[in-house]
């Protein structure tokens, strides 16, 4: 039935109904601590073939592969040189997606150049990563 439309009732493209995110920022002693967390859970996708057997299984009533965690911290420990502390140096240890979890960014892609649902990565997530660094400040 044309008229009813009830059948084309659906959530977004991008509707997440979960979403996490804490940042926390602390001094502990002489080192700085700064942490983040996001967690989100999964898009809805069009079951695919939406029609089967008569029956129309609706728009965006399953959802994706994609859900999302990632833990990231990061520590710094300034040092302070020259006169009145003037110079500062300031090493940094930092480690993404500590926990080294998967988070596919959308396994159910079409081609990228015609994929306008707000992502323009697609794929497996960024694996764990460590990164060291030297600030100088003057």
């Amino acid at each position: 039935d044309i008229s009813d439309l009830e059948k084309d009732f659906g959530y977004s493209d991008r509707d997440i109904r979960h979403r996490f995110n804490l940042y926390a920022f602390a001094d502990v002693g002489p080192i700085d601590v700064n942490v983040r967390w996001q967690v989100r859970s999964a898009q809805p996708i069009t079951p695919s073939p939406r029609f089967l057997d008569g029956v129309d299984r609706g728009r965006n009533t399953e959802r994706k592969n994609n859900e999302f965690n990632s833990f990231d911290w990061r520590l710094m420990w300034p040092i302070r040189f020259g006169s009145q502390g003037r110079y500062q140096l300031v090493p940094i240890v930092e480690m993404f997606n500590t926990f080294n979890s998967r988070n596919f960014i959308d396994p159910f892609f079409s081609d990228p150049l015609f994929n306008f649902d707000g992502f323009v990565r697609t794929g497996l997530g960024d694996p764990r990563q460590l990164q060291l660094a030297l600030k100088f400040e003057f």
